[in-house]
């Protein structure tokens, strides 16, 4: 199953590279957080896993056009604040009076193993962080169809190594209608920036998928996205 990221850097591709103090950690093992206060917001960086002792969080994500999604509502004995990206991209608030208490990432990854819904909302986060991802990709890379696909696979290698497999290797096939229309570009396009990604020598086709041959240059190419 997934793993729980940690707060090293990784890279150019969007994920954060230097260490940054999370100012909504308070440096005891349990919080009291008033009525309406935030736990963790879009932006700060994740750095503690949280367990709900007393009260409520509301767990939502605002757009940036001004809506706000509410995610799930977290209730004493749930784990909230995991993921894999080293930024949060969502932001819990508390409801009433609560208590929080903080987690290690061993514990964390045994309550992973007695507990199937916590497995699966940590699958949802993923899907959410990876859309997040690919819709800044996207916005960021207008008319850089070679830079957007290179985040692309940027992420795609990031979210592969959280996952323990190959972030090297791209096992579904990039050149997809599906993968095209996340890139908001048509697969003529999508296959050109292929191409020339390849002619850069930053990727090439295997028997077993796309292998990623220099991810510190598709990495710098992202970073322009």
């Amino acid at each position: 199953m997934l793993a729980v990221s940690h707060p090293e850097g990784l890279g150019a591709s969007g994920f954060k590279t230097a260490e940054q103090p999370d100012r909504s950690v308070a440096a005891a093992p349990k919080r009291t957080l008033a009525g309406g206060e935030v736990l963790f917001q879009a932006g700060d960086t994740r750095a503690r896993l949280y367990r709900v002792e007393r009260g409520a969080l509301c767990h939502y994500r605002r757009w940036d056009d001004g809506r706000c999604e509410i995610i799930e509502f977290a209730f004493p004995g749930d784990i909230i604040g995991f993921g894999h990206l080293e930024e949060h991209i969502s932001t819990a608030q508390a409801m009433v009076e609560t208590v929080v208490s903080t987690l290690t990432t061993e514990e964390f990854e045994q309550a992973l193993v007695r507990d199937d819904h916590l497995a699966a909302r940590l699958s949802a986060t993923a899907d959410r962080e990876f859309d997040f991802l690919r819709e800044r990709a996207v916005d960021s890379g207008k008319g850089k169809p070679v830079e957007r696909l290179a985040s692309f696979l940027a992420a795609l290698a990031h979210m592969s190594a959280d996952e323990g497999r190959d972030p090297m290797i791209v096992t579904d096939e990039v050149s997809s209608g599906l993968v095209a229309e996340q890139l908001d570009m048509t697969i003529d396009v999508l296959v050109r920036a292929l191409r020339e990604l390849e002619q850069r020598g930053m990727v090439r086709s295997t028997d077993k998928g796309l292998r990623i041959a220099n991810i510190s240059a598709l990495e710098e190419l992202a970073h322009v996205a």
